[in-house]
C-alpha cells in the first residue's frame, strides 16, 4: 500500500530491509528480507549503488519500463528470489490481475532481453500504489532501479493524467532501537526515493498493518510522487491512507491502526466510500482485493 513502504517496498535501488508483511511499496532484493505491505522491501534497488556508471557499462537496460502482460517467467523467478512468500501475492493470482488490468506490470531489459528490473503497480480509485519493485542485485550498480522509476513515474502520469500521484509504503526510519544496519538500510531506501522528488509524510505517525492475525502492525511512513498540488493535503492524504487500509490491507474502520493513523488527521467532510474488501487466502497468507486489486503496499 504501497506511501513509504515497509514491505517495495516498502520496499529500491534502494532495497527494502526484511518484513513479515508485504507493503505497497516494496523494494527487495533475494539477500535481505521485504517489508510490507506487504513488507519492507527485500531485493530492489540499493540506495547505496543507485549511482549511474559510465555508459560502457554492460548492463545498461536497452528497454527501459516496458509494459507487460506478465506471461514471461522471468519476473515471476526475480520476485519470488526478491520476496518472502508471505509477503507475495501468488503469481497466478497476478496474473490473472494483469489479464484483467487490475495491476500493471513494466519491465527493465538488457539489450540480450535478461531481466534487470520489474515493478508492480495497483491503481486505485484516484491514485496508483507502488506494490512491488525488484532489481537483479548483479544490475544494481548500474542505477537501474532510479532509471525504471524515473520512466515508470513518467508513463503513469501521461496514462493517469487525472491522478493524484503514485504512492508506496517503506519501514520507518524513525522506529526506536534499530540496529545500526538496519536504521542504515532504512535511511539509504529513503534516500533513494527523495532523490527521485518522492514527498514524505512528516509530522504524523504510519502503521504497517499486518496480514497475518495476531501480528502487530509496524512501524511504516508513507511515500509518493505529486501528479497533482492536493496530494500533499490533509484531506486528500487521509482519503488515500484510508482506502489504503480499508482495500489494501482489508482492515476496518475500527482496526486500531485506522483510528490511530487516520485519526491524526483533522475532521474534514465524510471520507468517500470505498469498494467492498474481498479476502484472499492461500494458507497462512491473505490479500486484501478490491475486485482484483492487489494488497497496497510497496515492496521493493
Amino acid at each position: 500500500m504501497s506511501s513509504t513502504t515497509t514491505n517495495p517496498g516498502t520496499n529500491t535501488e534502494a532495497s527494502t530491509s526484511t518484513s513479515t508483511n508485504p507493503s505497497p511499496s516494496q523494494i527487495s532484493s533475494p539477500a535481505s528480507s521485504p517489508t510490507s505491505i506487504p513488507a519492507v522491501p527485500v531485493v530492489g534497488p540499493d540506495s547505496a549503488s543507485d549511482h549511474a556508471t559510465p555508459a560502457t557499462t554492460p548492463h545498461r537496460a536497452a528497454s527501459l519500463c516496458v509494459p507487460s502482460a506478465g506471461v514471461e517467467e522471468d519476473w515471476k523467478n526475480l520476485y519470488e528470489a526478491s520476496f518472502p512468500e508471505d509477503e507475495r501475492m501468488p503469481v497466478d493470482l497476478c496474473r490473472s490481475m494483469l489479464a484483467a488490468g487490475n495491476i500493471f506490470l513494466h519491465k527493465s531489459t538488457a539489450a540480450d532481453s535478461s531481466l534487470h528490473c520489474f515493478s508492480l503497480v495497483t491503481p486505485m480509485s484516484n491514485f496508483l500504489l507502488l506494490a512491488y519493485i525488484a532489481t537483479d542485485q548483479t544490475k544494481r550498480s548500474s542505477g537501474i532501479g532510479s532509471k525504471h522509476m524515473n520512466a515508470l513515474i513518467d508513463l503513469l502520469k501521461k496514462s493517469h493524467p487525472n491522478h493524484l500521484g503514485l504512492f508506496l509504503e517503506i519501514e520507518s526510519t524513525l522506529e526506536p532501537n534499530l540496529s545500526i544496519a538496519d536504521a542504515s538500510a532504512r535511511k539509504r531506501r529513503l534516500a533513494f526515493y527523495e532523490r527521485l522528488g518522492c514527498q514524505r509524510l512528516v509530522g504524523k505517525s504510519y502503521l504497517l498493518p499486518s496480514y497475518s492475525p495476531g501480528l502487530a502492525a509496524r512501524h511504516g511512513e508513507l511515500l509518493w510522487f505529486d501528479f497533482a498540488a492536493l496530494a500533499g493535503n490533509d484531506a486528500t492524504l487521509q482519503a488515500v491512507i484510508a482506502e489504503i487500509y480499508t482495500v489494501g490491507y482489508g482492515i476496518s474502520t475500527s482496526d486500531p491502526s485506522y483510528v490511530k493513523v487516520v485519526g491524526q488527521f483533522a475532521a474534514t467532510s465524510a471520507l468517500p466510500e470505498v469498494p467492498s474488501v474481498t479476502k484472499v487466502e492461500e494458507g497462512n497468507k491473505s490479500a486484501a482485493i478490491n475486485g482484483g486489486t492487489p494488497p497496497a503496499g510497496t515492496k521493493s
